[in-house]
């Protein structure tokens, strides 16, 4: 089982770690970093790396079909790592303060991090061919088990249809409010 979704296990041991600096940080200053301070940008900049990291370094993998630098089942682990750890770090960069253009790329960040938990379960439901463990071995049965497939990777490219837009409606409205927090809130001190 761990070694099944060591993914999922080194993403929460990060996140265990992140938590603990953060809340040490807490604690030696009595109240949550700011948004806007040192610990604040940090922890926000590191995290939407992450998230681009996650974005673009699976899907230029998974284009080319002829690359050497290592294999698709390892790029997909690392997509769920660096798509869990850096929401999360997006997500102490607010404060707990869910206004205005950051409220909403946080809403979009909890919808795209939940399609792609949602992704990761079609993923792994969704069998690589029609030959099925407990297969009959029958006329019928094969039929039913490509029926099945067929529905089944239907599925998965309607979720991957929908997953994909939102995340770029999730960067384009990240980049925003980076530039705007840039323009206002640092440059016109």
């Amino acid at each position: 089982m761990l070694r099944r979704n060591r993914e999922l296990w080194y993403a929460l041991l990060a996140i265990v770690a992140i938590t603990a600096l953060y809340l040490t940080v807490y604690l030696q200053a009595g109240a949550l970093p700011r948004a806007s301070g040192l610990v604040g940008h940090g922890i926000g900049i590191i995290g939407i790396v992450l998230m681009l990291m996650t974005e673009t370094l699976y899907s230029i993998r998974k284009r080319l079909t002829e690359a050497r630098w290592g294999n698709m089942a390892d790029w997909l682990r690392f997509h769920i790592f660096t798509g869990l750890v850096g929401p999360y770090m997006v997500f102490l960069h607010t404060a707990m303060r869910f206004r205005g253009l950051a409220g909403v790329a946080m809403l979009l960040t909890v919808v795209v991090v939940a399609s792609g938990v949602f992704g990761r379960y079609l993923y792994t439901t969704v069998p690589r061919e029609a030959s099925a463990p407990g297969a009959t071995g029958t006329a019928e049965g094969s039929q039913e088990r490509a029926s099945r497939l067929i529905a089944r990777r239907r599925s998965l490219a309607t979720w991957h249809a929908a997953h994909v837009p939102l995340t770029w409606v999730l960067f384009a409205v990240a980049f925003v409010h980076a530039g705007a927090a840039l323009v206002y809130a640092t440059l016109q001190r």
